[in-house]
């Protein structure tokens, strides 16, 4: 579609396109709290894709429609503004988001790429770290010791530090790479057995209990960084997000959380998660949520969605493959859960009113969810209750592309990663055909399933402003490259398939009412439509015409949550 072409339109659908059933009675159609006019206004509404205003009273839209229909709601107490033009979209959802996990994790950073030059910055951090129990480290390069189904070694760290345990992990951060004393120290060295590269679930298990907040200083910066993510959040029109974990710390995330909503500092709607990341969080995964909703939950803060990693990650080779790796013949990986094991725990949910978000990157772990879903359909029948989430999907085979849509399937994606990258390892290890098929939504968008879009970032550091932008997203998700200040003068590659390009109507429509399905909120959010919650963003710069390039840089005029003004200021 072409999008200035749709921007052009939206004005003309506000004038021809109007609300004129304000749902209310005479007497109080006169008294809108605020009416705001004269924009172009995306609505995220099929039924009523554009107008031109808005009226809002008690923190709802009481009417949509044209700037000639709003007058009827002007009063004395009214505050009426003129937006001259300015695009209005629905407040923003994020739908996988870590807000709880950003630089949590305290480690000595380790930037090196060679081995040498590495192991020395290893040996030389242990001496001058003489006092630390244990050296927690950051990030070995996983092209520098993944080869195959092979990682790096015990017996490389234990010669440069033998007498401490080391902690190490890899730049993607779902491995450890741990030495014999920490192996010996975490009871992963049983019969010799273990190599010192742990994966996944194997690694998380062991974070609270050996890394917990011991200090005042880390419980501060950890406070601060929860903040300064939800302050990112909220400046950027985000006002409601899905918690997809925090690797066994939501008793303090989310304590944190409740107190900042009783203080009335929380500035989203913010839906907590208890994650499964072993098998044997399965079965403490339904008791737990019903604890933190006890403990924890409030107005703005839920537990209504339960975190499940299917697999791993491609770089990991814990991801689970219908294929093997290009490199690794007869190496598929495996899924945390048997297709039983997953059916039967999503009849558990349908009995205890729980929904499901689950991780999955390999093609063979969506198979394995598809298949475990549509088992449980099967018996429930037509009452079945719970949403169910994939969440990645780095890798669908095309035959299971239909049954996402036949079974109900709700799919999240993180669109600041659909870039190019010329060095990406992947590529060796998945072939080409398969790497350049990878993040590819629009498929799903066409078939009319639920597309949603989030943040997935936790990292932190100088880079986590934009990795947290929603705009950021829609300009890679639109563009499929990385902004052009980033890349080298002869890398503008595109990342395949080529007409994958998502557009503005659809990014938008994934960070809003396809959001608001995923966290059951529907018929609240998402939207600008009367009678839901007033949440609405004002740009002064146009989506839908503006660069392409500049998307990632736009800045809300003001956010509005439910008809007050949260972020910036109305013109």
């Amino acid at each position: 579609m072409n999008v200035k072409k749709t921007a052009t339109l939206i004005g003309v659908l506000g004038i021809l396109i109007s609300s004129c059933t304000p749902g209310e009675d005479a007497g109080d159609q006169h008294g809108a709290d605020l009416i705001l006019s004269g924009a172009k206004i995306f609505t995220s509404n099929t039924q009523q894709p554009g107008a031109e205003a808005v009226a809002v009273k008690d923190g709802r839209f009481t009417y949509v429609g044209d700037s000639a229909g709003v007058l009827a709601y002007q009063s004395e107490r009214t505050r009426s503004i003129n937006l001259e033009g300015r695009l209005v979209i629905p407040g923003l959802v994020d739908s996988h988001a870590h807000p709880g996990y950003i630089e949590v994790e305290q480690y000595g950073q380790i930037s090196e790429t060679n081995e040498e030059d590495l192991l020395a910055a290893v040996r030389k951090y242990a001496d001058e770290n003489p006092d630390d129990e244990w050296l927690r480290l950051c990030c070995w390069p996983v092209g520098l010791y993944v080869m195959g189904n092979q990682g790096p070694k015990k017996e490389t760290l234990d010669a440069v530090v033998p007498d401490r345990p080391v902690w190490f992990v890899s730049e993607w951060w779902h491995s450890g790479w741990l030495n014999s004393k920490a192996l010996e120290t975490l009871g992963l060295d049983e019969n010799g057995a273990a190599t010192g590269w742990v994966k996944e679930g194997t690694a998380w298990q062991h974070f609270v209990a050996h890394f917990p907040i011991r200090d005042g200083d880390h419980k501060k910066s950890h406070e601060e960084n929860m903040v300064t993510g939800l302050r990112l959040l909220s400046e950027s029109g985000v006002t409601t997000l899905y918690d997809a974990g925090n690797f066994g710390y939501e008793n303090v995330v989310y304590g944190f959380m409740a107190r900042l909503e009783e203080e009335g500092n929380l500035p989203v709607r913010y839906e907590g998660t208890y994650q499964i990341f072993t098998a044997e969080r399965l079965h403490s995964a339904v008791p737990e949520m019903k604890r933190y909703r006890k403990e924890y939950g409030g107005d703005r803060l839920q537990f209504n969605t339960i975190k499940l990693f299917m697999d791993g990650i491609n770089y990991n080779r814990s991801s689970a493959l219908l294929d093997p790796y290009t490199d690794n013949p007869g190496y598929v990986g495996d899924t945390t859960l048997s297709v039983e094991e997953l059916r039967n725990f999503l009849l558990e949910l349908n009995t205890e009113k729980f929904d499901i978000h689950i991780h999955t990157m390999g093609d063979l772990a969506v198979r394995r969810v598809l298949d475990a879903l549509e088992q449980a359909k099967h018996i429930v029948k037509d009452d079945f209750y719970p949403r169910v989430t994939i969440a990645h999907l780095g890798l669908i085979d095309s035959a299971d592309v239909p049954r996402i849509k036949e079974l109900g399937v709700i799919a999240n994606y993180t669109p600041w990663w659909f870039t190019a990258d010329k060095d990406d390892p992947l590529k060796t290890w998945l072939g080409d055909e398969r790497y350049e098929n990878m993040y590819s939504p629009k498929a799903l968008f066409d078939l009319g399933i639920d597309v949603t879009f989030s943040s997935d970032e936790w990292w932190g550091g100088d880079r986590l402003p934009t990795y947290l932008n929603p705009y950021f997203g829609m300009q890679v998700g639109h563009t499929r490259q990385a902004p052009k200040e980033w890349r080298e003068e002869d890398d503008n590659a595109v990342r395949a398939p080529a007409d994958a390009a998502l557009s503005i109507e659809q990014l938008i429509a994934g960070y809003t009412r396809n959001g608001a399905y995923q966290l059951r909120m529907e018929d609240q959010i998402g939207s600008i439509e009367t009678g839901k919650l007033a949440d609405l963003i004002i740009l002064n710069d146009n989506l839908f015409d503006m660069d392409s390039n500049e998307i990632w840089k736009v800045k809300p005029a003001a956010v509005l949550m439910e008809g007050e003004v949260i972020q910036g200021s109305l013109p």
